[in-house]
């Protein structure tokens, strides 16, 4: 399976090099070499958590579109079940990119991946943890006035960086028992200290409602679907502003 899902992984990326946004000449030698290891790492193509939550995702490739301008430059990449070994591939990138985390972002928390945008030239931080109360004050007062008896005690913490300037955190709350929309699985409250609230729902891969979408994000829709990949997660505006994260 290991050698499977690797495999998997290195075709998707290649796929996404020819049909969106060139990875493979924007990043570096070591991120090259983290990318590897974390498809290397991968035991499914969806993993569970220790506590139980089954929708994190070790991956994503999004598209954010705002009429018929789409940024496909972003990616990535982590690992749910294998944090130390991820972690361990991430310190020569980290490095590489002369930055610090902050240790409030590593106490009580598990590493999850990293991210980016290359389009506007973010890099961003992942962290997880299982019992978001327990989190540092300068995490924790994002979550001013959520109720924790309404979300689940597992959420992600992020940390987004312009060359080693750190210019966003965010806060990723799971609702519990709320109303859903037809079509919604559930969704995720991305709490941030430059853009206040945006919600992200996961989406029914049986029942995604292309109409939602421009014809851009239709487009974009239909080429996953050719290869046999489905929607997952989206924030939505409008018809012609959204972002849609794969697979």
């Amino acid at each position: 399976m290991r050698e499977s899902l690797s495999s998997y992984h290195a075709g998707l990326f290649r796929w996404h090099c020819r049909r969106f946004y060139d990875f493979e000449r924007a990043f570096s030698r070591l991120e090259q070499k983290y990318l590897r290891r974390c498809w290397s790492l991968a035991k499914d193509f969806r993993e569970v958590s220790e506590g139980g939550y089954r929708h994190f995702s070790y991956y994503t490739y999004s598209h954010r579109v705002k009429g018929s301008s789409t940024n496909s430059g972003r990616i990535a990449y982590g690992s749910v079940r294998e944090p130390e070994r991820a972690y361990r591939a991430a310190e020569p990138v980290l490095k590489e990119r002369g930055i610090e985390l902050p240790e409030s972002l590593t106490r009580h928390t598990r590493f999850y991946g990293l991210g980016w945008d290359f389009e506007e030239g973010d890099f961003k931080v992942y962290y997880r943890t299982l019992n978001w109360r327990a989190l540092e004050p300068d995490f924790l007062r994002l979550a001013e006035g959520y109720d924790p008896a309404r979300h689940r005690p597992e959420a992600l913490l992020s940390l987004t960086y312009a060359g080693t300037n750190e210019t966003e955190r965010k806060l990723y709350l799971y609702p519990i028992e709320e109303d859903l929309p037809p079509g919604v699985q559930s969704f995720a409250r991305m709490i941030t200290d430059r853009r206040g609230e945006v919600s992200q729902e996961d989406v029914d891969p049986k029942k995604v409602e292309q109409q939602r979408y421009n014809a851009t994000g239709q487009r974009i829709i239909t080429l996953y679907q050719e290869i046999g990949e489905t929607l997952d997660t989206v924030a939505y505006q409008s018809e012609d502003e959204f972002t849609l994260y794969f697979p």
